[in-house]
């Protein structure tokens, strides 16, 4: 079944190394957005993992094409909660975000819905919303990224 991946390195960087969860502890907030900017958009290494367990390269693409359909309502869901300070709500929709990104080898958006994940549950409301700024502009070029993968296959 042989996934022909397009997409480019110069923006999208390479695989990142161990998960997220594991790290966030262990690290401070600095150190941690740094990471996240280091990290893929899109991890082509989990998107040919994905590949291999679908079995199907139509199936694949279903799957991302309906990740990418669904992505904005996502993103809205943890921005709505984080602006209406609902700490439940929020946590709830960035648990959702991160392990659909993890999913479809969207990197850099499951770290920062990890992160954002991680300062509701240490009490610092403030930083999640400050995080979460960031949704938008990191889910648009995974929105990119997912369309010319989409369209180069």
């Amino acid at each position: 079944m042989g996934l022909s991946l397009k997409i480019d390195k110069g923006q999208n960087g390479t695989a990142a190394g161990p998960s997220a969860p594991a790290a966030l502890p262990d690290q401070g907030p600095r150190r941690y957005r740094a990471r996240i900017n280091r990290a893929p958009v899109l991890d082509p290494v989990r998107v040919q993992e994905l590949a291999g367990e679908v079995h199907s390269q139509s199936r694949l693409l279903e799957f991302l094409n309906l990740f990418l359909v669904l992505l904005p309502s996502r993103v809205s869901n943890v921005v709505s909660a984080l602006e209406a300070r609902d700490v439940p709500a929020a946590g709830a929709a960035a648990q959702s975000l991160a392990s659909s990104a993890a999913m479809a080898g969207a990197n850099r958006l499951e770290l920062v819905a990890l992160l954002i994940d991680f300062e509701l549950r240490a009490g610092r409301m403030d930083r999640a919303r400050e995080t979460g700024r960031r949704l938008g502009r990191d889910a648009g070029e995974l929105a990119a990224a997912l369309s010319r993968l989409l369209t180069g296959c």
